[in-house]
């Protein structure tokens, strides 16, 4: 019996160039597939709405919280909910799938809320670490918008006419007790920006911001 032996016909290059054409391939079914979702949210959106025209942050906070309340989580999970969806695509989708190996059946809403069980100090802290991270973010935006505007506004604008807003009221509260002195009473909006600049104005990012 004569033994035959049979050539795939590629060479090294050629096995490149399909290599590459694969990747190429990959990559368009994934620019496909994103396209596709965001014309499937398009599609899914009313055209009328006859209760929520406009909905606000308050209403997108309140429906994506209902997902996430009928898989079982509540309030105090949030923390390390934000420190899951912290994580990079590599390490979510490993921890994704030693806790899927642990719990082939589970749907993956109850397999989420059983990672943030698992790993409930951990990620609360990451959580609590990224959210503070964002807010410095906005807060150095807003401080350098605020110092970039006219000084004759800043120290003489109408504005500081005003009743002091609602946040100032509550960072001044802060800020007495973290200093453990006694609130100033009732200041304008001007006097407010006047009494937390002297008292290191954000006390959460005073050592961050010069």
């Amino acid at each position: 019996m004569k033994s035959q032996f049979y050539e795939n016909g590629l060479n090294d290059e050629n096995i490149e160039a399909a290599l590459n054409e694969a990747d190429a391939s990959i990559a368009r079914l994934e620019n496909d597939r994103a396209a596709i979702a965001d014309r499937r949210r398009a599609l899914v959106e009313p055209a009328y709405k006859t209760v929520i025209a406009n909905p606000s942050q308050l209403h997108h906070k309140i429906t994506i919280g209902a997902v996430c309340t009928n898989e079982g989580m509540a309030a105090g999970d949030a923390d390390a909910l934000a420190g899951l969806l912290a994580l990079s695509a590599t390490e979510f989708a490993d921890r994704i799938t030693i806790a899927a190996k642990a719990n082939p059946t589970m749907h993956a809403g109850r397999l989420i809320v059983s990672m943030l069980d698992t790993c409930a100090r951990e990620l609360s802290a990451k959580g609590l670490f990224e959210t503070w991270q964002r807010r410095l973010s906005i807060y150095a935006e807003d401080r350098a918008e605020w110092l970039a505007r006219d000084e004759e506004f800043r120290l003489n604008g109408l504005w500081r006419l005003e009743a002091m807003t609602t946040n100032q009221r509550w960072l001044v509260r802060v800020t007495c007790q973290i200093l453990r002195i006694d609130l100033p009473g009732d200041l304008s909006r001007g006097d407010a920006a006047d009494w937390l600049s002297r008292n290191g104005a954000n006390l959460n990012y005073m050592d961050f911001i010069r």
